[in-house]
């Protein structure tokens, strides 16, 4: 199991667990997420790519945080 997938197992039992603070807690991070990622447009030419980068990074956790209850299906191995 990859980190991403810990993470996002994680995170579904913290969902379970309290669901209706889980979801301000992802309605606060993809505000954050949206944040960082609009900043990269506004960012010296010297830090650009660390701006972008941090903003993939963010992108990439909201994206697993808004899967954990729901994560893609696995395609069916062919025979």
């Amino acid at each position: 199991m990859n980190s991403t997938q810990i993470l996002s197992q994680l995170s579904r039992n913290l969902a379970n667990a309290a669901p209706k603070e889980w979801d301000a807690f992802v309605q606060f991070f993809d505000a954050y997420a949206t944040e960082v990622t609009v900043a990269v447009t506004q960012a010296e030419q010297n830090t650009i790519l660390v701006q972008q980068g941090k903003a993939q990074a963010f992108l990439h956790l909201l994206k697993t945080f808004r899967e954990c209850r729901n994560p893609p299906k696995q395609p069916n191995p062919q025979p």
